[in-house]
């Protein structure tokens, strides 16, 4: 099966399935048998890669995510959290110097002022005063360094190694029963493709916890 058939399966297999939409991902929460049939399918594409001499991680990455095959979810939470990933790129440091300098600019001064104001410090108005322009005038040397760098970006054979950039990515939070026990994970969600979450709360209504119970009514309406 080519890329366009595989897909077009896929969208018929999850047609019928709840999907929510949370920042730009997509999650499919599946049935048993839904699951089962994407599971056929990927197996599917594997044995095509593998006929073609095509070896990969994951066969059926290119597809859908495959969040936990082996044991359903019985509850679960959407989040973005940030990611920390440090930038070698000497153009995307360029870029950044600017910004960095300003996040540095305006820690140094809240964290001084937080250090004036705590009294176990004991500093005094004149001791105050000297701190404040202390920092001004390495703000301002600061500020002079960085604009004679981005002036003759060139000419640096190295100007800074790496900078930490944060990014936001959609998350998920959920528990699975495993064996008798409850075990939770996480894990990122993609963009490109479906996330597919095999979701199945048999749990008793009695038996729920309050916030559970309100978790259950808000999917179930959630659903039409």
């Amino acid at each position: 099966m080519n890329y366009q058939e595989v897909h077009q399966q896929l969208n018929t297999i999850l047609k019928n399935e709840k999907a929510i939409e949370y920042n730009g991902i997509v999650l499919h929460l599946i049935k048993t048998e839904t699951l089962q049939e994407v599971l056929k399918l990927e197996l599917s594409v594997r044995a095509d890669n593998l006929e073609n001499g095509i070896e990969k991680k994951n066969h059926f990455y290119d597809y859908a995510k495959i969040i936990n095959p082996e044991f359903p979810a019985f509850k679960y939470t959407l989040s973005m959290k940030h990611k920390k990933k440090e930038i070698f790129d000497p153009m995307k440091v360029q870029k950044a110097l600017p910004a960095e300098f300003e996040i540095w600019k305006n820690k140094s001064r809240v964290k001084l002022e937080n250090e004036i104001k705590d009294e176990a410090n004991a500093i005094t108005d004149d001791q105050a005063k000297i701190l404040r322009e202390a920092l001004e005038k390495e703000i301002d040397l600061s500020r002079v360094n960085i604009e004679k760098v981005l002036e003759n970006y060139e000419n640096y054979d190295v100007v800074i190694s790496t900078f930490e950039e944060y990014t936001y990515y959609p998350a998920l939070y959920y528990v699975m029963e495993q064996k008798g026990k409850n075990k939770a994970a996480d894990t990122h969600l993609r963009q490109d493709v479906p996330n597919l979450l095999w979701y199945e709360d048999n749990r008793p209504y009695s038996e729920l916890r309050s916030n559970d119970r309100m978790s259950r009514i808000i999917q179930t309406f959630d659903r039409y």
